[in-house]
């Protein structure tokens, strides 16, 4: 899922526990994790109509050139793979 929040920072949702919620924002340099509390995820945070690829291949190409968090590079594959499957079991 691709969000946003009052301060016009885009993220993408790689975990979501019930009571947390683990994604990444978009920033300049090196991206990392930050997982927050359902309640505060739904009060700061709201889904785009970004579609998630496009937000998916830049994200990635993001880590390809300043880095990231290991726990953002397998969340971001994960979603990325994941992505892959779905859209080719529909043809």
């Amino acid at each position: 899922m691709v969000v946003i929040n009052g301060k016009r920072t885009t993220a993408i949702v790689i975990r979501h526990k019930g009571d947390s919620v683990t994604l990444v924002p978009m920033k300049s340099g090196r991206l990392s994790a930050k997982t927050v509390a359902f309640e505060e995820f739904r009060r700061e945070w709201t889904e785009t109509g970004y579609a998630l690829s496009q937000a998916l291949t830049t994200f990635l190409t993001h880590c390809m050139k300043w880095g990231a968090s290991l726990e953002v590079t397998k969340g971001l594959e994960r979603l990325a793979a994941r992505d892959r499957f779905v859209v080719g079991s529909l043809f």
